[in-house]
């Protein structure tokens, strides 16, 4: 089991060596120095709306408001070059680990259920361990 263990962390090793992981991380603190502003106002106008969600959803008086500012926080700060860059390298990125589980997955059983590219897991399919 030690040898199993000592393989995944090599594994995650060369996960961690990957250009578009390391893209990724880089864009992330990037984004954290530029927007500073920007991620402050977005996460205001997110807590204020989930405040109004949970406290009478679109029957609050407030409700219009609170989405109106959410919506702009949130162009505001998705419409940035590195934000939408991040977003485009972190769908790349789950995308090869999606793949790379699928495929551990497969060579283990092919009843093995797996979500498909879209994250669905399909019905039909079990592996039995007796």
């Amino acid at each position: 089991m030690t040898d199993i263990i000592m393989q995944a962390y090599h594994v995650l090793d060369e996960i961690r060596r990957d250009p578009v992981y390391q893209s990724i991380k880089k864009l992330d603190q990037t984004i954290a120095v530029l927007y500073k502003n920007e991620i402050e106002q977005f996460q205001k106008a997110k807590l204020a709306y989930e405040s109004i969600m949970s406290s009478g959803g679109s029957y609050h008086p407030d409700f219009k408001e609170a989405v109106k500012k959410f919506s702009e926080a949130k162009t505001m700060l998705y419409g940035k070059p590195e934000v939408k860059s991040y977003f485009e390298s972190e769908k790349v990125f789950q995308d090869d680990l999606n793949q790379f589980l699928f495929d551990m997955t497969q060579a283990v059983s092919s009843h093995i259920k797996t979500p498909d590219q879209m994250g669905i897991v399909k019905k039909g399919g079990s592996c039995h361990v007796r």
